[in-house]
């Protein structure tokens, strides 16, 4: 069996598909270990996990995540390199190095934002693949991807300090391979012309820990049920957005569960559940709809299950998700910043109502689960190790 050497960032919607993966090569027998910032996130990892700590000030993302909510647009994908991903790989490189000669793996599994595992497992030639969490990385269009030169040459200027000046490609995706948690439904027929290395696998969610408490009793079988979710990033900064939400659903007969913050819970309609955290993937089956940033795991992970969605992007790849969702027809775009009670009723009034978002909504859900999602993700690792071990 092989050696396999996981590489993420600390960012939980980046690990939770990449621990579905790992388990799938673990049940093949694969000796599975993990580079990661166990002091940050060891919280979202089974206690059975082989992790080899990565160093890390735990302040460090504390600041992140606090600036991270005051900027939105393109001004979050410029601070999520410069506060972030860059760096977080000078400080990962070193202790990565050791990592990698002391466990010897015959594969790196890297994020495609977490560049150390590309540049290290390229500087000690070893085979990687990349695990390319959101749709949006994968594609050279879109209001993201204006920035595309800046930060091509943000990673090559690193890439030549870590002593690899001949190399011009990019280190955030693979040549041996790419794997995809989306499906090309979704991304749009636009953009059918990928290289064979790129791997649509649809999302990997079947390993995720849900240990948060829910009132399952309060579920109301004989109403429509709308799961709203900002993501673990957003969650404490939407208070308008939530308060609108409210306001606009309050009469309507359906029934609202609400992923927020806890001083919500004082002033919540009687139609609505509000916690902190929610058992996100527990709850979907039993959704109408979803209202949501349009955060790649939280949109894949409804559509997996048919339902449609209002999508709402506050920053980072979220308005190109939420782009791909209405041009496929599965749901409708709601402006988060501005609003209105009036927009937000009519909105969910229109999503329920018209039946087609829903009939698009289970047709991507057909496209997801002929992919495969995490086992087949794990085959592709497992087939591409053989197939470098025999030449």
């Amino acid at each position: 069996m092989s050696r396999i050497l996981f590489v993420v960032p600390p960012l939980t919607g980046h690990i939770n598909p990449a621990l579905s993966v790992a388990a799938e090569l673990e049940t093949l027998g694969h000796d599975v270990r993990w580079a990661v910032h166990e002091a940050i996130v060891s919280h979202l990892f089974p206690d059975e996990t082989k992790i080899i700590p990565l160093p890390i000030d735990p302040g460090f993302m504390q600041d992140f995540v606090s600036h991270s909510r005051q900027v939105r647009g393109l001004a979050s994908v410029r601070f999520f390199y410069e506060d972030l991903c860059l760096p977080l790989t000078r400080l990962s490189l070193t202790p990565l190095e050791k990592i990698v000669r002391d466990f010897q793996p015959d594969m790196i599994i890297c994020d495609h934002q977490m560049l150390a595992g590309a540049l290290v497992a390229r500087k000690m030639q070893i085979p990687w693949l990349t695990l390319a969490t959101t749709s949006a990385s994968v594609l050279k269009v879109s209001s993201v991807n204006v920035m595309d030169d800046w930060i091509s040459a943000q990673m090559l200027e690193l890439q030549k300090a870590y002593a690899m000046p001949e190399i011009v490609e990019r280190p955030d995706f693979s040549p041996y391979g790419i794997i995809v948690f989306s499906s090309q439904e979704l991304v749009g027929s636009e953009h059918e012309c990928f290289p064979a290395t790129y791997h649509f696998v649809g999302p990997a969610f079947s390993s995720r820990s849900q240990s948060e408490d829910f009132p399952w009793n309060l579920l109301d079988p004989s109403l429509p049920k709308i799961l709203v979710s900002l993501g673990t990033v957003s969650r404490d900064r939407g208070l308008r957005f939530y308060e609108v939400l409210m306001e606009a659903l309050a009469e309507m007969p359906l029934q609202v569960i609400m992923a927020g913050p806890d001083i919500l819970k004082e002033k919540a309609p009687k139609n609505f559940i509000i916690q902190s955290r929610i058992p996100q993937l527990a709850l979907l089956p039993h959704m109408t709809a979803v209202i949501c940033h349009a955060g790649h795991n939280t949109v894949c992970e409804s559509l997996y299950f048919g339902l449609p969605l209002i999508v709402a992007p506050i920053r980072d790849d979220q308005p190109v998700v939420a782009q791909q969702v209405v041009n496929a027809g599965a749901g409708l775009f709601m402006r988060y910043g501005k609003v209105s009670v009036t927009a937000a009723r009519e909105t969910v009034q229109r999503l329920l109502d018209e039946p087609q978002f829903r009939m698009r909504a289970q047709a991507l859900a057909e496209s997801f689960k002929r992919l495969g999602g995490a086992k087949q993700a794990a085959g592709i690792i497992v087939h591409t190790i053989e197939k470098l071990s025999a030449h």
